[in-house]
């Protein structure tokens, strides 16, 4: 089969021909992209190796095995020990990775070129026969993800070769191959350890995992034999686990570590005024949520579930929690971004929200909700409290840490509502998949409907922008207006805040910081 090299702008033109019934032989460009940009592209300097890093992280992994971590969070975490078979840049655009290109012959066809030369931390050899493996361990029964249910086969063409056979088009798989479903782990490793894989992760990226302190800290050494020339930059990375951000800010300020990341509204507006640190922002698909659990009392209800959606002033939250530089959030993505609807709106409504109580049969709804224990968010609940009381809602704050609170909300289904974030997802499809559909991870309470499902499959045939946002308009119409099973709060830039000799970083529109190919400049 003739392969024709091309820019990724290439692949995406191609995908659009297919959707008018036209075949095509597209691939992207090989290329090696430094934190989403190419090196040098934010003049810091000729990057420099050596030296040691630390970081301060919000919260601990939920588990170092990709396909059964829960937390949104997690990702950051695992990107310096698995590469993944694509990659993105700041705009979430796909760009080569371990797989260095991809062409698809037909609609339901994808084929994937890997780069050759790659070895797993255990010295084993990636190729075809162990990206089959993940990808098939990835659809399998014992994995949290469901980003490949598209996905009927996986086959071996040669050794630098894989073939996905869908069983419909999907416009969703490069950019899911970014995410947790294209983090490649070793297949030797997993035979080695069984279940005891997550306590001895091996994957083929720049970091091995050489120390984990659960709820303390996460050490990695750079891999020698990575398969980038002169990457990493850095010897060491260790990830201090610091829940408390005030924790993280004095951590940074006395030195104790060089990078904090998930800085409040409230801390950023105190830092940019800070001569000593630099601060990078950027608006992220990543929104601050109230799951709810559909099968659970009072949720059970969706009068109840819709009566929650006015009783909300969203717009006084982002003023009052973010200084204006949040947005506030109707739907699953943010305005600016290209899947969003400008024609969604929750208005706060007190009397409205007391009018459907009343249609549920009910005057005043209790419920329990896990919040994490961190301040930002408990100022937030505290703030819902008082809003909802208003119309009729008695809110018990459960606080909690973050990944022991995921896990009782979507593991083991123990609380009725759950106020964390949706971190988002490289591909829109994604996050309707995993968040809003039936057998998403995220949708707790598996709450669905024909037409819901119809949409979700038709928004996963469609390639071009405009069709699929046309499609996603529907979808969030139906489950955050009518069903309300979930209740969008607000969106906020990501924000990291680091010493100035800390160079290399670049926030994504994803906001989950990737920093294995930080380097410092101690001159």
């Amino acid at each position: 089969m003739k392969r024709y090299r091309k820019w990724i702008y290439i692949f995406l033109v191609s995908l659009l021909l297919i959707a008018g019934g036209c075949s095509s032989n597209s691939s992207t460009e090989s290329g090696v992209t430094v934190n989403g940009s190419k090196d040098g592209d934010k003049n810091d300097g000729k990057p420099k190796h050596g030296g040691s890093l630390s970081i301060a992280y919000d919260s601990d992994i939920s588990n170092y095995d990709p396909i059964l971590g829960n937390s949104g969070n997690d990702h950051s975490l695992l990107y310096p020990v698995y590469d993944t078979l694509v990659s993105y840049n700041s705009e979430l655009e796909p760009i080569p990775n371990l797989a260095e290109s991809w062409e698809t012959p037909n609609e339901k066809t994808i084929l994937l070129h890997l780069r050759e030369g790659v070895t797993f931390h255990d010295g084993t050899a990636f190729n075809a026969e162990a990206v089959k493996y993940n990808l098939d361990r990835v659809r399998s029964e014992d994995s949290n993800i469901s980003d490949l249910s598209s996905v009927d086969s996986v086959e071996v063409i040669d050794d630098n070769t894989v073939q996905l056979n869908l069983n419909r088009p999907d416009s969703s798989i490069i950019l899911a191959l970014s995410d947790r479903s294209g983090m490649v782990v070793s297949p030797a490793a997993v035979e080695k350890h069984g279940e005891d894989f997550a306590q001895n992760p091996v994957g083929a990226g720049p970091f091995k995992m050489v120390k984990w302190v659960r709820n303390g800290e996460i050490q990695f050494e750079a891999f020698k034999d990575y398969w980038q020339d002169g990457l990493p930059y850095l010897d060491k990375i260790t990830v201090k686990i610091m829940p408390d951000e005030n924790t993280r800010l004095n951590s940074l300020k006395s030195g104790q570590v060089q990078f904090y990341w998930n800085v409040s509204p409230d801390n950023s507006q105190v830092l940019k005024n800070d001569q000593s640190l630099a601060l990078d922002t950027k608006m992220k698909l990543a929104f601050y949520n109230i799951y709810l659990n559909t099968t659970m009392a009072p949720f059970d209800k969706k009068e109840v579930r819709q009566a929650l959606q006015y009783a909300i002033n969203r717009e006084a939250l982002v003023k009052a929690l973010t200084f204006d530089e949040g947005e506030a959030a109707y739907q699953t993505f943010p305005k600016d971004y290209w899947a969003a609807s400008s024609e969604i709106t929750i208005p706060y409504d007190a009397e409205k929200s007391k009018s459907l109580l009343k249609e549920a049969g009910e005057e005043r709804v209790s419920f329990d909700m896990f919040v994490p224990s961190t301040p930002f968010y408990q100022r937030l609940a505290e703030a819902i409290k008082g809003q909802v009381k208003e119309a009729g809602f008695d809110l018990n704050i459960e606080p909690m840490e973050l990944t022991k609170g995921v896990a009782l909300y979507f593991n083991e289904k123990q609380i009725p509502s759950n106020l964390t974030s949706w971190t988002g997802r490289p591909d829109p499809h994604q996050t309707v998949q995993l968040l809003l559909s039936g057998n998403g991870f995220y949708n707790a309470g598996s709450e669905t409907s024909d037409e819901r499902e119809e949409l979700i499959a038709k928004a996963a045939s469609a390639y071009e922008h405009a069709d699929r946002a046309r499609i996603y308009e529907e979808i969030n119409k139906l489950t955050i207006l009518d069903d309300s099973m979930i209740v969008p709060i607000m969106f906020v830039p990501s924000t990291g805040a680091m010493a100035l000799n800390v160079k290399g970083f670049e926030g994504t529109l994803l906001g989950k910081p990737k920093f294995s190919f930080l380097w410092l400049d101690d001159n």
